[in-house]
């Protein structure tokens, strides 16, 4: 008890949990807005799977740069200046739509602008948080920020529906930028310890990132533990991403033929799973990173197992659903904990930026797969193929992980 009341008792920890808050909901106005708006102007069902392109490309041009500020500036004032930006762009977003543009290239570039922005302020709020919170609090604060979240992307969708039958559709990009300049707010008023051991914010020339970005990419070198923990936490995302955009509308259409109200319920109830498993790891006391991370991946399969026979036990697909949906929060939150107990302060950033590309690496090769060889299988293959893949996955990081233990015990006990 004492150690949930110190955290919350934290006042740049409450700040930073505010700002995220405020641009939680601000991004759901955002995302609600934009998918409907472009729904009614352009009637493409291509045009909307494509929004998700350029933030995914401008994460793999700028994440590693937004790695490498975040070591060397202060982090704070990168979280401002990014939102900053991003309320230029909404607001760009939220005139186009006033006047009913319908170029479509505009909102591929405004998702794009806003994938870079996003690039830079993730690793910042992730050094930032290694400044503010305790050592043994950062798992729990981890946790309440991914519940915080998750719960915004539950909750706030069915007000946002309410509110933009009343007031024009514009009004809610709008609503976003304002969301915006609340976190700057609030993030321009976090206290945080200064740093010893990070890199001068000079002006850095084009070399000067590449040897940053080297550095980083040693550390994972050198820290094999951590460089598990990493390969382990994103390998399963080789067919997760298909299995999720492409399974669950299928055999959404297999239990109803076709009534969208059954994906919806799929995709409720794998979110009622993530809240649950984040509620759990904002308590929750653990050391062996990659052991937890590993669980994550059994819930995972041991979900899409239970989806398989889905088509013909709905009850068992909305369970299974569930279940699948708990092992997210136990991948995500022990990663970015690891990263920031595991990784010197000097490249805390880096190697989260490269945490994230190979996350968005492993996403956009799944996407692949899905789209020569996983996607065409039969609904039911789909999940039992992945299930097993994520099964098998599970079996030999826990091999490896019991092998990490035993030498580690052995090299203290030595």
């Amino acid at each position: 008890m004492g150690v949930r009341t110190s955290l919350w008792k934290n006042s740049s920890f409450l700040k930073l949990w505010l700002a995220q808050l405020t641009a939680n909901i601000g991004d759901q106005c955002y995302s609600f807005a934009l998918l409907w708006y472009l729904l009614q102007t352009t009637k493409s069902g291509t045009a909307l799977s494509l929004l998700a392109v350029p933030e995914m490309v401008a994460g793999l041009l700028f994440y590693l740069i937004g790695g490498v500020l975040a070591d060397r500036c202060n982090p704070r004032l990168l979280m401002a200046g990014t939102d900053v930006a991003r309320i230029g762009v909404v607001l760009a977003v939220g005139v186009m739509t006033v006047f009913g543009a319908r170029q479509f290239s505009f909102f591929l570039a405004a998702q794009f602008m806003l994938g870079v922005f996003s690039s830079l302020f993730q690793p910042a709020r992730t050094v930032a948080l290694k400044s503010i919170v305790p050592l043994e609090q950062l798992s729990r604060a981890n946790g309440i920020l991914d519940t915080t979240f998750r719960t915004v992307r539950i909750l706030a969708p069915m007000t946002i529906g309410l509110v933009a039958s009343a007031v024009p559709l514009s009004t809610l990009f709008f609503v976003n930028a304002g969301s915006y300049l609340l976190s700057v707010l609030f993030v321009c008023t976090i206290g945080m310890t200064k740093r010893t051991d990070s890199g001068p914010a000079s002006k850095l020339s084009v070399r000067q990132y590449g040897a940053d970005i080297a550095t980083g990419v040693n550390e994972l070198r050198q820290n094999r533990s951590l460089l598990s923990i990493l390969l382990f936490s994103n390998l399963g995302y080789l067919v997760w991403l298909v299995t999720y955009n492409v399974g669950f509308p299928f055999l959404a259409e297999r239990m109803e033929q076709g009534n969208g109200s059954t994906l919806a319920m799929l995709m409720g109830f794998y979110g009622v799973g993530n809240l649950l498993g984040s509620l759990y790891m904002s308590r929750a006391s653990y050391s062996r990173h990659l052991f937890v991370i590993l669980m994550g991946w059994v819930a995972q399969a041991g979900g899409f197992l239970l989806l398989t026979a889905g088509g013909t036990f709905h009850w068992i697909a909305f369970l299974g659903a569930a279940i699948a949906g708990v092992g997210g929060p136990l991948i995500g939150i022990p990663t970015v904990t690891a990263i920031q107990l595991k990784a010197k302060d000097a490249h805390i950033g880096k190697v989260y930026a490269i945490n994230m590309l190979m996350f968005t690496f492993f996403g956009m090769l799944s996407s692949t797969l899905g789209a020569v060889w996983l996607g065409k299988l039969p609904v039911e293959q789909l999940f039992l193929t992945s299930g097993l893949f994520l099964a098998a996955l599970s079996a030999v990081g826990l091999l490896i992980e019991k092998r990490n233990q035993t030498e580690k015990h052995q090299s203290f006990d030595a």
